[in-house]
């Protein structure tokens, strides 16, 4: 199994942040078949062989995935996809790398 690990910190309001994290994630949902619920600041992300989440909180926002052995292939370029569309999304000057 393997496991992918993105943090960004941040200084964007909350409603901004929270529609950006939403962003990333739809779009990684629907190309790998991943179903995502919403409870407070944390996205919960589940699929027959992934199971993790992503935060979004004042100051940073994470992503932790668990990829079963039938996705760890695809790792490195799972990974590669989110950590672009986070750097298209948020504002240079609001992020900083972790």
């Amino acid at each position: 199994m393997g496991s992918i690990e993105i943090i960004r910190d941040h200084s964007l309001p909350h409603h901004q942040i929270i529609r950006i994290a939403d962003k990333v994630m739809v779009d990684i949902a629907q190309e790998y078949d991943l179903k995502l619920e919403w409870q407070g600041d944390k996205l919960h992300i589940q699929h027959a062989h992934t199971r993790g989440y992503l935060h979004a909180d004042a100051e940073s926002i994470k992503i932790k995935l668990k990829l079963g052995i039938l996705l760890f292939p695809v790792s490195f370029v799972l990974k590669q996809s989110i950590e672009e569309t986070l750097d298209e999304l948020l504002p240079t000057a609001a992020c900083s790398y972790r």
